[in-house]
């Protein structure tokens, strides 16, 4: 089932939690139709992207939250 609102559409915005600390995102989805249930890789930008790179490492678990928990993740790549 398509999650409503990513089609078309060239990002996603919300919180990301990574250690229990928010942090602004978008997830450069470039108007792919996101499924729930299905694991995606994302590009990621963040609005303060020096406040959380020092939290980041490959395998990080993430969580993406709208209102409510809405995907879990991991970090694979960092550039």
């Amino acid at each position: 089932m398509p999650v409503s609102g990513t089609k078309g559409v060239p990002f996603y915005a919300c919180p990301m939690f990574v250690d229990g600390e928010g942090f602004d995102c978008r997830l450069l989805i470039d108007g792919m139709e996101l499924a729930l249930g299905t694991w995606y890789r994302v590009p990621v930008k963040f609005l303060n992207r020096d406040w959380v790179l020092p939290k980041l490492s490959v395998g990080k678990v993430v969580t993406l939250w709208e209102g409510r928990v809405v995907a879990d993740g991991k970090v694979v790549d960092i550039t």
